[in-house]
């Protein structure tokens, strides 16, 4: 893989939008007044999204 294929994958907003999530979650995580159900629920979610993102290819539109 060479640079200019790095370069448009991070174009993707699936690629940054699982990136955000990644850093909500380690919000969360930290934020000590979110009920530890809230925390599991929310994991849950944001690590199905993100599994959706490492499964989508970001480099070429029309296929998943």
């Amino acid at each position: 893989m060479n640079w200019n294929e790095i370069k448009e994958r991070l174009k993707s907003p699936v690629v940054w939008t699982a990136v955000l999530m990644q850093v909500a979650l380690i919000i969360a995580l930290f934020n000590k007044e979110l009920s530890e159900t809230i925390k599991i629920i929310g994991t849950s979610i944001i690590e199905i999204l993100t599994l959706f993102a490492i499964l989508n290819n970001p480099s070429d539109k029309s296929n998943f």
